[in-house]
């Protein structure tokens, strides 16, 4: 396994603005995460601030006790008690199997980072995972692609009536989930670790109730060596300590809502798009009900607070009750969220994706209303893994790393086909497809001037003419694959792998394709890696 990097540009301005510091999006951001002085000056922000350790470490280590955690995670949970430890953290949703790689790269740029704090300032730093639990849309993480005859398969677990049940109440049937990992092992090629892995995949699904249950295992187990800390953020234990903060969220929703208001208004001024849309009159809280997650809104002229449906109606008091006695019944949205893990844990950074990155630019004074300070963010490592065959198959066509990234890489094989045939055969079918439109429209309109019975009859003759260029096109298209088969199978494993259905590797592929071939160190090995820390992609040779 090797590394190298590679620059490149991502496709939102507000990202690569944050990437190469540019002063218009730097201001939307407290404090770098990888500047001495920063990081020292929130050292010592983080310790005028106080944290209910006691409690947290008490509801982590019932959590990672739950799930059989490893003794340095553990360890890293009883860490969390002293005064001068702080986190690095960044969370996801409880994908099956983890989900895609970026669930993975998050979490070895959390891993990596803490590392990094610990190494070069001398200071004690945990890695922290925050699954977000509360999360109910099951569509986003009930499934993995996976490749069958050079095809891309999205393999789905079928859950019954999961509708209203967040990540971490969803109980899994554990016959579908059965015969869905068969299918998913059935299409990776058979290896040394085939049998020991789904094995160990089939024993943590067993013992796994919901889908939180299972992505807390598999997550314990891959990054076992590394001492990863997970939290749920729908642990009902954890809602007791966050009490406190629902209250004060409620009390200040106003001002939430005017300070994001206010810094989307700006980020626009600067020129940049606004992440989020959502509802002006939102409190950027969830109440939590039979028919699942709904999001609370103010009515003000009647000093009331509703979600979003109407069905329920709160008076502040009432909402502030909720907050106090049954904390359960509320979780945060995508706005207030990151207050809620700051007023958790001690953060010296935060890790987030491109994604996160674009909307916690809106989010700063939202901080601000809680006396709180942004955390230094850092945008997390991303991977593209290339193994040995593939990077072959690039060489057999000129293919280099640098072309992976470009916007034209996805159309490399069909100029190499073009190229081959010394003619775009699809461009002059076209070309006769329009002479013949050209010549027939003025046929339809002249039999339909002079026979308006036969008018049908000759819009179906043009239809039957089109569709036999279609069938020409066809034929041609299946000899031309049958005579180049060979190679064109090769330009389809190199654009599977690399750029799967147009998007980056890490938005698609899962992690278990390479521990089924690599074996079950293949995550540690990667958090071994050098990295490097000024935002290039990361080109993992296997």
């Amino acid at each position: 396994m090797k590394i190298s990097q590679i620059k490149t540009t991502h496709s939102n301005k507000l990202v690569n603005d944050f990437i190469n510091g540019e002063t218009n999006i730097k201001k939307f951001f407290n404090r770098s995460p990888l500047v001495k002085e920063d990081i020292e000056k929130r050292v010592q922000f983080l310790k005028t601030q106080q944290y209910n350790r006691s409690e947290l470490v008490d509801a982590l280590l019932s959590f990672h006790k739950k799930y059989d955690a490893g003794e340095k995670a553990v360890q890293n949970v009883q860490k969390l008690l002293n005064e001068d430890t702080l986190v690095v953290i960044g969370g996801q949703q409880a994908g099956l199997l983890t989900g895609p790689l970026y669930s993975i790269h998050k979490i070895i740029s959390i891993i990596n980072l803490a590392k990094k704090y610990e190494e070069d300032y001398g200071l004690s730093v945990v890695p922290v995972f925050w699954i977000a639990g509360e999360d109910h849309d099951l569509d986003e993480i009930n499934h993995v692609f996976i490749q069958l005859k050079n095809q891309i398969k999205k393999q789905t677990y079928f859950q019954r009536n999961s509708s209203a049940h967040s990540a971490s109440k969803t109980i899994l049937d554990q016959n579908e989930l059965r015969k869905w990992l068969t299918k998913i092992f059935e299409s990776y090629e058979e290896t040394n670790y085939s049998n020991e892995l789904l094995k160990l995949i089939e024993e943590i699904a067993i013992g796994s109730e919901t889908f939180v249950d299972f992505f807390a295992k598999l997550s314990f187990r891959l990054f076992e060596k590394e001492g990863l800390v997970l939290i749920d953020a729908d642990d009902e234990v954890v809602r007791q300590i966050e009490s406190k903060m629902f209250g004060e969220m409620i009390c200040k929703q106003d001002d939430v809502r005017h300070a994001l208001k206010t810094t989307q208004t700006k980020l626009i001024e600067e020129g940049y798009q606004q992440s989020l849309h959502i509802a002006e009159n939102s409190v950027h809280l969830f109440y939590h009900a039979n028919e699942g997650r709904l999001l609370l809104e103010v009515d003000e002229e009647n000093e009331l607070f509703m979600t979003k449906n109407k069905q329920y109606r709160f008076t502040k008091d009432e909402l502030l009750q909720i907050a106090t006695e049954k904390p359960h019944f509320l979780s945060n949205n995508v706005v207030t969220r990151p207050v809620m893990q700051e007023f958790l844990f001690p953060t010296i950074s935060f890790v987030g994706g491109p994604g996160e990155i674009a909307y916690w630019a809106e989010l700063k004074e939202v901080f601000n209303v809680f006396e709180m300070e942004m955390p230094p963010v850092f945008l997390r490592h991303s991977f593209t893994i290339i193994e040995r065959n593939i990077l072959s198959a690039m060489s057999d066509f000129h293919v280099e790393i640098e072309d992976i990234f470009s916007p034209e890489f996805t159309q490399l094989k069909e100029k190499w086909l073009q190229n081959e045939l010394k003619i775009n055969y699809k461009e002059k079918i076209q070309a006769v497809r329009d002479q013949i439109k050209e010549i027939h429209v003025p046929l339809q309109e002249m039999v339909a001037e002079t026979t308006p019975n036969l008018r049908d009859f000759a819009k179906e003759n043009y239809r039957k003419i089109d569709e036999q260029l279609s069938f020409v096109e066809k034929k041609m298209e299946q000899t031309i694959e049958k005579q180049h088969s060979e190679q064109i199978q090769k330009w389809d494993r190199i654009l599977n792998q690399l750029c799967p259905n147009n998007k980056p590797q890490e938005r698609v592929w899962n992690v278990f394709y390479y521990l089924n071939k690599y074996g079950i160190n293949f995550v540690h090995d990667l958090c071994r890696l050098e990295l490097t820390w000024d935002s290039e992609q990361q080109i993992v040779l296997l």
